[in-house]
């Protein structure tokens, strides 16, 4: 997705993307949906939000992986 015409992420976008994360409330929401779901509580509408988190959660630590690889000095 950031992979600009075949060259990588420059360092800013790179330090960018690794200075991300959910805010505060969302963060707290997402805890708080886990545990409910840990005690099997969840209602449908809940299970639902808590997979919406969970993918951008997902989605953000499959870019910050990518922008560590772009940052990382060569081996």
């Amino acid at each position: 997705m950031f992979d600009l015409a075949g060259r990588g992420l420059s360092q800013p976008l790179a330090e960018s993307i690794l200075a991300m994360d959910l805010p505060p409330d969302d963060a707290r929401r997402m805890d708080e949906l886990s545990q409910r779901a840990n005690e099997g509580v969840l209602t449908q509408e809940e299970t639902m939000e808590l997979e919406t988190y969970v993918n951008v959660s997902d989605l953000l630590a499959y870019w910050q992986a990518k922008a560590r690889r772009a940052i990382r000095p060569p081996a």
